[in-house]
């Protein structure tokens, strides 16, 4: 996956029809454009408070390239994805500190704002008969991540760098069971770690010629040593749980529409964020102003060009 904190990532052909990774001449790639019902983030699912919106767009672009001897074994990956929240982008925004400034009689409460959020990737993959390794690095700016950064780390800049390490198992055509670790060092400093199990079917045509198919994931995120206990963000732990259901259309070989929809619960970590929102302790406990939700569902459509 591009980044666990994306919604609309595109299944790629490569995922269930085994369309070739890389191209004769090795280099390959794919354009993606996206919406999400909501934003969302590492699995978190932005309240409407936060955001002043609930929707987000995306824009992606990968490429990659083959670098070995023996062809679609060695390979640099690369990503640079854009996603903008649809309306507002002002944390509980403005009507909020307004009215809690108002009632406490001190404009002591900012605005925090949640920015685009711009991603770039880097990676060197393995990939073998049964999945693939890959060894990279992200940065991010702006989005969930970069408040963190921002907000709660006190950084100058809402921004994020990461290495990461992807392991990808694929013990049969049908199934797919990987995990994502995340060591962050810049902006905020800790450990995200994201496994998932997908299982996979056609729902039109079979072999190489599948025209439609279903693949339903199984995901979670958590963090260690990430959140400091004296900021009224996440606590470690269990960040967020989700159920999600895609189903890629292959409209030529070429072109591919991805419909989706996820379940996404709160984690232990995660839900220390509501309980201890400063707004909603400084509003009397109003529940709407938390930063994310504890059961959120989650539409969401990309296309996606591959070439």
């Amino acid at each position: 996956m591009l980044t666990p904190v994306m919604a609309a990532e595109p299944i790629s052909a490569e995922a269930f029809a085994q369309l070739p990774a890389l191209s004769a001449k090795r280099l390959s790639g794919s354009f993606t454009m996206g919406y999400d019902t909501n934003y969302v983030g590492r699995g978190l699912v932005i309240s409407h408070s936060v955001a002043e919106g609930d929707s987000s767009e995306l824009a992606a672009l990968k490429l990659n390239y083959d670098i070995g001897h023996k062809q679609q074994q060695w390979s640099i990956d690369s990503a640079i994805a854009y996603k903008a929240v649809s309306s507002g982008h002002t944390m509980y925004g403005p009507a909020a500190y307004t009215n809690i400034n108002e009632q406490i009689g001190a404009p002591i409460v900012q605005p925090r704002n949640v920015e685009n959020e711009f991603a770039v990737l880097t990676a060197v993959k393995y990939s073998g008969k049964k999945g693939h390794v890959s060894l990279g690095h992200e940065f991010v700016h702006g989005g969930l991540l970069g408040a963190f950064a921002k907000h709660f780390r006190q950084q100058s800049a809402s921004c994020v760098n990461e290495v990461y390490l992807e392991t990808v198992w694929t013990p049969a055509k049908w199934a797919e069971v990987g995990h994502t670790l995340r060591l962050s060092f810049q902006g905020v400093q800790g450990w995200w770690f994201e496994p998932y199990v997908t299982f996979k079917a056609p729902i039109i045509g079979r072999g190489e010629h599948v025209k439609m198919a279903g693949l339903l994931t199984f995901a979670m995120s958590a963090t260690a040593n990430y959140f400091d206990e004296g900021h009224n963000a996440n606590a470690n732990g269990a960040q967020a749980f989700w159920i999600k259901l895609s189903t890629p259309y292959f409209a030529t070989k070429r072109f591919v529409i991805t419909p989706a929809v996820s379940f996404n619960w709160l984690g232990a970590g995660a839900q220390k964020a509501a309980k201890t929102s400063l707004l909603r302790s400084l509003s009397g406990g109003d529940s709407t102003l938390v930063p994310y939700r504890n059961f959120g569902v989650v539409g969401s459509v990309a296309c996606t060009y591959l070439f």
